[in-house]
């Protein structure tokens, strides 16, 4: 199977391994979530060099992961360690030292996958790698990788208490991709459809990879979520517990911005908890995202909501209901929370029109320092897409996922909307509508734009 974009992430690891090769020792640091492609990359990455690629273990204890690392180096490396590597290292500064060793002359690439399950010894695993690269790597030949999906561990490590702050040349958090980048999964499932297929799937290779281009939105829901086993609904418990422990009441949380509570005080009020340690713990490991109103005169309190689509829709959708999935009665909980679904897209599909309408300001079809944006002003009024331009605002724009077509009334309406903004709209200013099914009858209006789920992906499937 080829590789699939990740185009920053192989340039980076390409320019270290150049510099390797000519004798600079490089320390490079890969982390991001579960799922999101990261043993893929850089076993891509080893391929056809002199390499050996270790994943550490929950369940062994210190001396067995360094067991099973010097097997590793002889089942990897052969004839060329056979009569050198030990049984089994003392500790991972003697790990590290050989390895260093065997790249004095030679270019060798090293990768310890899942690293925070290493700092479990007596010493702290980053502080050893911290330690041997300042006093033992001079001029060896040496890329050591260390990869991990606990993204809180990883970015201590960084950080200005971690072991590894600024020693690592190349320092690359791999995300889930956006929505655009991920099309090349699924090329060939119209429009709509993978917009939905987004929604369910976020923007994790294997999930989408399991979504079938020849079946309905339906099946691919039934088989992938509300079948006892199916990828969507087991992973998500164990994408969160690389970083989560579910005693700080996290679950509840995330249950609670799922079911509609985006302000602090209804997030708490429907945990039941107090929430500002867990919510800045959400939001440093990434769950979690603070969303403001854009400009002037809305409201000045920030709102929150679930930075993952895929996660947003195991909580919204399937959550509440994985025990009676796996208990054999998917087909009745997708119907059931066929509504729920529903609104999970609608969701997503906002959040679509918002970078589609970045997209067309590096485009030039608005101004150049146009942001964008939503607003909203307490209970009052409300705007999906919102661009401004110096203080003024050039674009208002409302996303509506349904199949009915868009009528004038609907033009009224956001223009009532855009009269609670402070800054009023100069002759520059247009609406636009980011719909399922655009109609005819706002088609040719001078100050409307209509976008469809074709022309919000037209230029990657021109």
């Amino acid at each position: 199977m080829s590789l699939i974009g990740r185009s920053a992430e192989q340039a980076e690891l390409a320019a270290a391994w150049a510099r390797v090769e000519t004798g600079q020792p490089e320390l490079a640091v890969v982390w991001g979530r579960r799922r999101v492609g990261k043993t893929f990359l850089l076993s891509h990455f080893a391929a056809g060099k002199r390499a050996v690629y270790f994943t550490a273990t929950r369940q062994d204890n210190d001396d067995r992961q360094l067991r099973r690392f010097a097997e590793s180096l002889r089942e990897q490396l052969g004839e060329e360690v056979a009569d050198l590597a030990p049984a089994t290292f003392a500790t991972w500064e003697a790990a590290l030292r050989f390895v260093a060793g065997l790249a004095r002359t030679e270019p060798l690439l090293v990768v310890l996958d899942e690293a925070p399950r290493l700092t479990g010894g007596p010493a702290d695993f980053a502080d050893t790698v911290s330690a041997v690269w300042e006093n033992h790597i001079r001029d060896q030949r040496l890329l050591l990788v260390l990869s991990g999906s606990a993204v809180t561990v990883m970015e201590q490590m960084l950080g200005p208490q971690g072991g590894l702050h600024r020693r690592a040349g190349v320092e690359r958090r791999m995300d889930p991709f956006p929505l655009i980048d991920a099309r090349a999964f699924q090329p060939d499932l119209s429009p709509a459809d993978f917009i939905e297929a987004y929604a369910a799937c976020g923007g994790y290779p294997l999930h989408l990879n399991r979504w079938s281009a020849g079946g309905s939105v339906e099946d691919n829901l039934h088989e992938l979520a509300f079948t006892p086993g199916g990828v969507l609904l087991r992973d998500a418990p164990d994408i969160l517990s690389e970083d989560l422990d579910w005693r700080g009441g996290y679950e509840r949380v995330l249950t609670a911005m799922a079911g509609g509570a985006r302000r602090r005080s209804r997030i708490a009020g429907r945990a039941q908890q107090r929430i500002d340690y867990t919510l800045d713990r959400l939001r440093r490991a990434g769950f979690v995202r603070t969303v403001r109103s854009l400009g002037s005169g809305g409201s000045a309190d920030p709102t929150y909501e679930i930075a993952d689509d895929y996660l947003a829709y195991w909580f919204a959708v399937l959550r509440d209901d994985a025990d009676l999935i796996e208990g054999g009665q998917g087909a009745a909980v997708q119907r059931r929370t066929a509504g729920r679904w529903q609104t999970h897209v609608a969701r997503v599909f906002e959040a679509v029109a918002r970078d589609h309408a970045q997209r067309l300001v590096a485009a030039g079809e608005l101004p150049d320092d146009t942001v964008i944006g939503r607003w909203w002003k307490n209970e009052t009024a409300e705007i999906d897409v919102l661009g401004i331009s110096g203080d003024h605002p050039v674009l208002v724009g409302e996303c509506r996922w349904q199949a009915k077509p868009l009528i004038r009334r609907d033009l009224r309406d956001l223009q009532r909307r855009a009269a609670h903004l402070s800054a009023p709209g100069g002759a520059g200013l247009s609406f636009a509508f980011w719909s399922h099914g655009a109609g005819d009858e706002l088609a040719g209006h001078p100050d409307v734009r209509t976008f469809t789920p074709a022309d919000i992906l037209a230029a990657i499937d021109s």
